[in-house]
């Protein structure tokens, strides 16, 4: 069993070092990760479409398991993607056991809505509906590498790992899903700006 060791010690260390110092039997260092992942966790399994009270759940069997699979956790490989793995195929589990439901709006009313909104990008609502229709124009695994690689901000490497993939497929599922997005994206766009011109031209 790890010696205690205080809050402002265990807050100083890194991902792979509360790890490892988690296998070893010290509480407090798995409970530091939960702190640090648990919202960034959320907000990845939330985008799945499922109900708020189905991703709470989801997160907490995400923990779960990275607390029984702590001893398969290579301390020389970098954390956060590990995590983000379990949390994938969590939920591809309940995908498998739930069928997704039809969106009540196409995804051309989204953007357009999207679009329609002042000051979008700082819009939350906008931009989660942005998020809803990449969902409905991506699969399953361009819209994961699409989330991670620009919210999440993790490399391609480590994209990789997550997908099981190899890095040359993780950039040409990026490349595809970008395709995918563009049309829509350039419309957002144009509409944004046509918005902003009119919000900015005098009466």
């Amino acid at each position: 069993m790890q010696e205690s060791v205080p809050r402002q010690e265990i807050q100083a260390l890194s991902d792979e070092h509360l790890a490892c110092r988690a296998q070893e039997g010290c509480a407090a260092s798995f409970e530091e990760l939960v702190r640090r992942y648990q919202v960034p966790i959320l907000h990845f399994l939330r985008h799945k479409s499922f109900a708020v009270d189905d991703v709470e759940d989801m997160t907490q069997e995400t923990f779960l398991r990275a607390y029984r699979k702590l001893r398969q956790y290579r301390g020389d490989r970098a954390f956060r993607p590990w995590l983000f793995t379990l949390a994938y195929h969590v939920a591809l589990n309940a995908q498998r056991d739930k069928r997704r439901a039809e969106r009540a709006r196409p995804m051309q009313e989204a953007i357009n809505e999207a679009a329609s909104q002042p000051d979008s990008q700082a819009d939350p609502e906008a931009h989660r509906r942005l998020w809803n229709v990449a969902e409905d124009v991506l699969s399953q695994p361009q819209f994961t590498a699409v989330w991670l690689y620009y919210v999440e901000q993790l490399s391609i490497r480590e994209i990789a790992f997550v997908l099981k993939r190899s890095n040359a497929a993780v950039k040409t599922t990026l490349f595809r899903a970008r395709q995918r997005l563009e049309p829509f994206l350039q419309e957002f766009a144009e509409n944004n700006e046509s918005a902003t011109k009119k919000r900015q031209t005098p009466r």
